[in-house]
Formats: structure tokens, C-alpha cells, sequence
């Protein structure tokens, strides 16, 4: 199951408690305390308070997104004021009242600066995992078997029909060769065209060839046979329908 594991565009997302929204600006309080407190029981780190602090804002806006990042930034901000910055109220502080100021307007400008451009990287990988998601369900309720290989022609993903239809379970066919089977290989020359041309507006190949269960009884398939990419890599998707004759 490893390998099925690995292969990240057929995998359901797993609820993350970050999507609540009590947790996500639960961090927002939760990061800056946490670097307040630390700073406070190491008093020499209370010279650059600001670099915990801009941290704790970075960790909000990878795991709760550009609002709470915000609000992160506020608290983070009222907190180097009142325990860093403030010379009268604490012997511990940040240099003077006016360049601890000017320093914390600087931290402000950078926290939202990094907030903005995580949290769009958060946003477009977020839905980068939406559109996996959806492709997922598609082929598990997809009519026909679907099978995706890779430039090696190595199985990376099979989905439910496909398991029937060969008679195999997943994870028995997981990392083999598409060969094991399509033993006759009539898809190569389809095949190497499309790993020379990765050209993903080509319209599917469909092909008929023999194809062989698990338990070594014939098939006879029809395949269409497309081109996409993943990370700059070909992968191959193989959509598959039994055309077997029953016996009379």
C-alpha cells in the first residue's frame, strides 16, 4: 500500500483540523503567546523579540491562512509593544520607545508581506488538492477500469472496476508492469509516441488488444489511452473496457 500511498493525485485529503475555524484563529492567539513566553523565560532573547514573533506569524499563515495570519500580526504587535517595547512598564525591553516603534512598524510590514505571499501558496496548494480530489472520486466512480502508469510503464494507481476487472487487488498490482497485464504490449507504439510528445491536448488513443486476468483466463480490452503530467512528469492514464465475448 506504500506505493498506492506515494501516488498523492488519487488519494482522498485527510480532514485537517486546520480547516476549523476556531482552530485556524485559535492559532492566531495561540503562535504569539507561545514566542511571548518563550522570550520571557530566556531574557536574552528578549533583545530581538521580533524574529520568534515573525515566526509565529510565518507558522499561522501556512496552517490557518491569511485572516488569522492577520490577526496573528495585531497580537503579535500588541505584545512587543506591552512586554518589549514599553521601557517604563518593564526593564526588559527592545532599546528605546521610539526605535523599538520604528523596528515594530518594520516587523508589521514584513509579517503581512510574508502573510500574503504564504498564504497564496497555501491557497493554490489547497486547491491543487481540491482538483486531486475531485479527479479521485471520478475514478472510483468511473464506469470503466482505470488504470495510470508512469513513463516507466510501472501501475501507479488502479481504481475499483479495474481491480475487478483483472481480478486483482490493488496492492498486487501496485509498482508491476502494465505488461502483466497486457501481455501482448499492442499499446507500445501508442505509448512511446506519446512519451516523445507528452502532448496533452492529442486526442486519446483507442486501441483493442488481449489482456489477461489474474487467474489466467483471456480478455479482450479496449483502451483509451491519454497523456497528462504531474510535477513535470508524463503520466499516462488508461481507460479500460472488458469487450470479451461471452461463450456460448
Amino acid at each position: 500500500m506504500k506505493k498506492q500511498d506515494s501516488w498523492n493525485p488519487w488519494q482522498g485529503p485527510r480532514k485537517r483540523k486546520s480547516e476549523f475555524r476556531f482552530v485556524r484563529y485559535g492559532m492566531a492567539l495561540l503562535f504569539p503567546a507561545a514566542a511571548a513566553i518563550v522570550i520571557l523565560l530566556r531574557p536574552s532573547l528578549s533583545e530581538t523579540p521580533f524574529f520568534l514573533f515573525l515566526g509565529a506569524v510565518v507558522i499561522t499563515a501556512a496552517k490557518a491562512g491569511l485572516a488569522p495570519a492577520f490577526w496573528a500580526v495585531a497580537i503579535s504587535s500588541l505584545l512587543i509593544r506591552v512586554l518589549f517595547v514599553h521601557p517604563q512598564s518593564r526593564g526588559i525591553h527592545f532599546g528605546t520607545d521610539f526605535g523599538g516603534m520604528e523596528r515594530m512598524g518594520f516587523f508589521v510590514l514584513v509579517s503581512i508581506l510574508l502573510s500574503c505571499f504564504i498564504a497564496a501558496v497555501r491557497r493554490e496548494r489547497n486547491q491543487f488538492r481540491d482538483s486531486e480530489e475531485r479527479y479521485r472520486l471520478l475514478a472510483e466512480t468511473a464506469s470503466d477500469a482505470i488504470i495510470v502508469i508512469d513513463e516507466r510503464e510501472q501501475i501507479l494507481y488502479v481504481n475499483a472496476v479495474a481491480e475487478k476487472t483483472f481480478g486483482a487487488p490493488a496492492v498486487n498490482l501496485l509498482g508491476q508492469s502494465l505488461s502483466v497485464l497486457l501481455p501482448s504490449g499492442g499499446y507500445q507504439t501508442e505509448l512511446n509516441e506519446m512519451k516523445h510528445r507528452l502532448d496533452t491536448r492529442k486526442k486519446p488513443v483507442v486501441v483493442q488488444l488481449p489482456g489477461l486476468r489474474q487467474c489466467g483466463a483471456p480478455l479482450l480490452i479496449e483502451m483509451t489511452l491519454g497523456t497528462s503530467t504531474h510535477r513535470g512528469k508524463g503520466v499516462f492514464t488508461a481507460i479500460m473496457r472488458d469487450v470479451t465475448q461471452p461463450t456460448s
